[in-house]
């Protein structure tokens, strides 16, 4: 379950903590989406143009943040 503290997004996986910031609600751009319609399509004949993600935002970065192990117990206890 992510938490969103702000415009920053924090997940937590297995031995990680991935941290991302999240698009800019106030951008006049893209309006808080993340992205917008591009000018063109990705090719001659397509019916939609492309998505382009928002100057506001990059989906690609993330800043991630290893744990560590957990130790495990291996004695036994005689009681």
């Amino acid at each position: 379950m992510p938490l969103t503290i702000g415009r920053w997004r924090i997940d937590r996986y297995e031995r990680a903590l991935y941290i991302q910031k999240q698009p800019d609600p106030k951008c006049p751009d893209c309006r808080g989406s993340g992205s917008h319609y591009g000018e063109h399509a990705s090719h001659p004949g397509a019916e939609e143009p492309d998505i382009v993600p928002c100057r506001c935002w990059d989906p690609f970065r993330s800043l991630r943040i290893p744990l560590a192990r957990r130790t495990v117990i291996t004695e036994r206890y005689p009681f």
